[in-house]
């Protein structure tokens, strides 16, 4: 094994060469999925259907921008030679005919899985700018992707290592392989951190901003280059990144939504519409706090709890309220006691939520699709739709012992959409509690809070939901709304 035997290659184990382009290359790629699994997952995409994936799109879009490569290279380099085309160690990876291979396998992948395609390419494109910045210094090691003859005192104020490997056939050369690193790295930062919290309107802006902006950069620094790939007198890579810019810029103003909205790529779904049980489709507050100081009565005599303490048991499981008091050897008997008094004043305290049954009847007539999800134990969700006469409404009731995690873990949402079956991409929660909101968030769904309680207002605003409303009506108006049913701050 000999490790670093020149400037290209990490190391030789045998006949085994691993190069500086590889591992770069490499390096970038996996850094683009790591940032990219990062956003997903925060939107409550299950990881093994993005690995699976990235560990197709890879090799795919390696072997587009080889044929890419070799499709415009091939009189020149590889009609004498054609086992060379096969040598990709060698380099001459075309970044765009890498980007097609892995837009058209995305298509094919992403509507195959009913997953919203724009939505994931805000979260990758980004991050594929990054993995370019980063690739180009594999272009460096293989003495690629330069410009022309420069004088030595071009490189005066360059750190030695990046002047020494410029030094090609006997000449200085512009190293444009560096430009257009920092233009993705600037692009990577502006669309990542300030276009995304200042600029985005709507899904798939990210990668418009993508296009333009590595269309804009990749122009530039192609006119520099003396390495272009040709097509008579026009640089290819000149052309497309044109072709780029234009597709980005329509997509940012909104051309390509008007022009294929019925297209599945750009056709707007009516979302989902998850409910919380409590405070929510039926007004349990009463009931709560009954059950709460009857518990407190037996198991805490003399303990008064205040108006704040009660408000904190909304949303909460049983075991994580009764956990704040009680040694955890109590609880289990303490919440069977609870859910005993509970169960046999259900009927007497609990109280139907004004227009509810109108919003349910509305979201039925125009089609979209509802669901129940809650921390309670199923038949007490049942118990209390029944109650309000709301059980026709519903065809997914999930309870507490239906999920792995109670809320704020989002997994019940998930798993309502999932048994609808509906993707969630497209999902509003509506829920009374700081625990539905941050449930909500951590799948990026959109959270509606429902101020059914006066004075739990600024309690549920310091909660940042997407929207309020105080009144369920309000509901039938905000889901008319021209909207991107997700968390967008997410």
């Amino acid at each position: 094994m000999s490790l670093f035997p020149d400037m290209q290659t990490v190391l030789t184990i045998g006949p085994l060469r691993v190069t500086w382009y590889a591992v770069i290359i490499l390096t970038g790629a996996f850094l683009a999925y790591h940032l990219s699994i990062r956003q997903l997952k925060k939107w409550g995409y299950d990881e093994d259907l993005f690995l699976n994936f990235f560990i197709m799109m890879l090799p795919i879009s390696i072997i587009g921008a080889r044929i890419y490569y070799v499709i415009f290279e091939w009189s020149n380099q590889y009609a004498a030679n054609p086992i060379h085309a096969f040598y990709i160690w060698e380099g001459g990876l075309a970044i765009h005919g890498g980007l097609i291979a892995g837009v058209l396998f995305g298509v094919w992948y992403f509507k195959k899985h009913c997953i919203n395609g724009l939505r994931v390419a805000d979260a990758i494109f980004p991050n594929v700018m990054l993995a370019q910045a980063i690739g180009r210094w594999g272009n460096f090691m293989n003495h690629e992707a330069y410009g022309g003859i420069v004088a030595d005192s071009f490189y005066d104020h360059f750190p030695a290592f990046i002047k020494d490997n410029m030094y090609i056939d006997g000449h200085y050369r512009q190293p444009t392989f560096l430009f257009e690193s920092i233009g993705n790295l600037i692009g990577f930062f502006l669309i990542s951190f300030v276009y995304k919290k200042y600029g985005r309107k709507k899904r798939g802006d990210m990668a418009w901003a993508y296009l333009t902006w590595y269309g804009m950069v990749r122009f530039f620094v192609e006119g520099m280059r003396t390495d272009s790939l040709m097509l008579g007198p026009l640089r290819i890579a000149q052309v497309v990144s044109i072709v780029g810019i234009v597709i980005g810029l329509c997509g940012i103003l909104g051309v390509w939504d008007k022009l294929f909205h019925n297209l599945w790529l750009f056709k707007k779904a009516k979302p989902v519409v998850v409910f919380d049980l409590d405070g929510t489709l039926v007004d349990t507050k009463d009931l709560i706090y009954a059950s709460f100081r009857h518990t407190f009565e037996k198991f805490k005599p003399g303990y008064t709890l205040s108006e704040e303490e009660l408000q904190s048991f909304l949303g909460p499981t049983l075991k994580d309220s009764f956990l704040r008091y009680f040694d955890a050897s109590q609880v289990d008997g303490i919440i069977a006691y609870y859910r005993e008094f509970n169960h046999q004043y259900h009927d007497d305290y609990i109280k139907e939520v004004p227009h509810v049954k109108q919003v349910l009847d509305y979201l039925k007539e125009q089609g979209y699709d509802v669901a129940v999800m809650s921390n309670k134990l199923k038949d007490v969700v049942m118990m209390g739709l029944e109650s309000a006469g709301l059980t026709s409404y519903f065809t997914v009731v999930l309870g507490g012992e239906d999920v792995v995690k109670p809320k704020p873990d989002p997994s019940g949402i998930l798993k309502a959409c999932a048994m609808i079956p509906r993707s969630h991409d497209d999902v509003i929660y509506v829920g009374d509690s700081p625990t539905d909101i941050e449930a909500a968030k951590r799948m990026g769904a959109f959270s509606v809070a429902f101020v059914l309680d006066k004075s739990r207002a600024k309690q549920m605003q310091d909660t940042h939901p997407c929207a309020i409303i105080n009144d369920m009506q309000e509901l039938i108006t905000l889901v008319k709304e021209d909207h991107e049913w997700s968390d967008v701050t997410i």
